[in-house]
């Protein structure tokens, strides 16, 4: 009985000092509270996640979106061929698929904003009047008339459309935004992953992308010192992201050139970030865009961009970084008349030359981008003494020598005509000078020339390569005479007008303009 007393007379104690320890706790922890700063950045391995979820949503989106465009494909066929008798079932597939659509946009955006949801609604009105039309027409109602039917429809597939890029817009923002909210490692450099998957799907994700300021995104993180650890990355989301007039366009407000030339510039810059910014100067002076003729700050930024660019290819050791650093530099020689003036006073023909003998410079696509360079170069005056005087002919005609037979890709069997056709191009330039010509003839490059012209097969039956050649060896033929050519050769190669031995040396049924 005495234990038992002494037991409960000890809990009535902790009971008591629990009681009194709640009142003491909470007020230290008030003050905790009160001393400490509330952390409302989102927790790194949850950015990671919420960037996956969304880029998984865009993906899904588009999946569907691409299904349902065939289907819309399959009823305009219908209404085209008067397909009548598949026309409802057409309609339907077409009118559920885009309703399922829309459930899942609503599934994975909770609360959508407004003008995604007035979209919705004006695309299932219009998938009633279809499916209602359809409807009516199964049930033996009168067949349709064939232009206010596929007038409806491309309303129709005009709404829909409209209404995806709403919501695929949606979704980006919200990537953009997990990216300008990300400091950690983790988090940012999944963003800028989550931009390069979606870039790599296609020029219209890449519009959406810069629309919604993709672009104005990894220009920022490039400028912050915080984020060095991601520059390189966002460097190759640019490149990915500017092969749309949209994103250059945005790159140019941003003042991207001048950021890029000072990467480029800065010496103490890793070789990985150069390498990448040189990449983003190519795939924006890309001669297949239009709208890099007018980037602004180009003619204020090209004189220290050449000279970064070519201290880079001469530096570097790697293929890529050469490559790229090549590239960027050929493209710029298209755009801007002083370019090979400038590469002519920092002595890029000699450097060039130099780096061709190196292994970083062994491949066709460098060796492409080489012959492009001197090309452009030979057709300035200033620039042929330079080109000659620097081993610059041997190293064209031995670019002539290049065999589609011994390429391994179709790639690479194109970078080989490439490279073919502009060294005949170069070739054909330097002969303005009849030294010259006569150096093109002492080291054998005109029986190459000839071998291009008639071999199909070592020109890869590229038309210009033949054209080029034949070009080259008539300059050549006008500077110097005909004493090194063949007689044939002459009745066949030179002496006929162009088309006519073109036609003769083409494998090609096609007409030659």
């Amino acid at each position: 009985m005495e234990g038992r007393s002494k037991s409960r007379r000890m809990d009535d104690a902790v009971k008591k000092w629990l009681l009194e320890l709640r009142d003491v706790t909470e007020t230290e922890c008030m003050s905790v509270l009160q001393g400490k700063s509330l952390n409302c950045k989102k927790d790194p391995d949850q950015t990671a996640y919420l960037v996956n979820e969304i880029k998984d949503v865009v993906n899904s989106i588009r999946t569907e979106s691409n299904a349902i465009s065939s289907d819309f494909d399959t009823l305009f066929r219908s209404v085209e061929c008067g397909d009548w008798k598949h026309l409802g079932h057409h309609g339907i597939q077409v009118t559920c698929h885009i309703r399922s659509l829309i459930q899942l946009c609503n599934k994975c955006i909770r609360e959508p904003p407004v003008h995604i949801l007035e979209q919705q609604e004006l695309v299932m009105g219009e998938c009633a009047k279809l499916a209602q039309l359809v409807d009516g027409f199964s049930h033996g109602g009168r067949l349709p008339a064939k232009v206010p039917l596929t007038n409806q429809l491309t309303y129709l597939g005009q709404s829909f459309s409209r209404l995806v890029d709403h919501v695929l817009g949606y979704l980006v923002q919200k990537l953009v935004d997990l990216l300008d909210e990300a400091s950690a490692p983790s988090a940012v450099n999944s963003a800028i992953e989550s931009f390069i998957s979606l870039g790599l799907d296609g020029e219209h994700m890449c519009y959406i992308l810069a629309r919604e300021g993709g672009v104005r995104s990894l220009l920022d993180i490039c400028r912050t010192d915080s984020l060095v650890f991601a520059h390189s990355q966002a460097l190759r989301a640019l490149a990915t992201l500017s092969c749309v007039p949209e994103s250059i366009m945005e790159f140019e407000r941003e003042n991207g050139l001048e950021l890029l030339t000072e990467l480029l510039c800065d010496s103490a810059a890793p070789e990985c970030v150069q390498g990448e910014a040189a990449g983003v100067v190519a795939q924006i002076t890309s001669p297949c865009l239009e709208h890099n003729q007018h980037l602004g700050g180009f003619v204020d930024n090209i004189q220290d961009l050449l000279q970064a660019l070519l201290n880079l290819s001469q530096k570097t050791k790697s293929r890529e970084v050469f490559l790229l650093a090549a590239a960027a530099t050929a493209n710029m020689t298209f755009i801007d008349s002083t370019a090979c003036e400038i590469l002519h006073q920092n002595e890029a023909h000699r450097i060039l030359v130099q780096q061709c003998s190196l292994p970083k410079a062994g491949s066709l696509f460098a060796k492409d981008q080489v012959a492009t360079i001197l090309a452009n170069m030979a057709a300035v005056n200033s620039c042929l003494v330079g080109l000659t005087d620097n081993q610059g002919i041997e190293l064209l005609v031995s670019f002539l020598k290049e065999s589609p037979s011994l390429c391994a890709s179709e790639a690479e069997m194109a970078a080989c005509e490439r490279v073919q056709q502009k060294s005949a191009i170069a070739l054909t330039r330097l002969c303005r000078e009849e030294s010259y010509a006569q150096r093109i003839i002492d080291l054998e490059g005109i029986p190459r020339l000839v071998k291009l012209c008639r071999s199909s097969r070592e020109r890869n039956n590229s038309d210009a390569v033949l054209v080029a050649s034949l070009a080259a060896l008539r300059k050549i033929s006008s500077t110097c005479g005909n004493k090194n050519v063949s007689d044939a050769d002459v009745q066949q190669l030179i002496a006929p007008r162009l088309m006519d031995s073109f036609l003769m040396c083409s494998r090609s049924d096609e007409n030659f303009v």
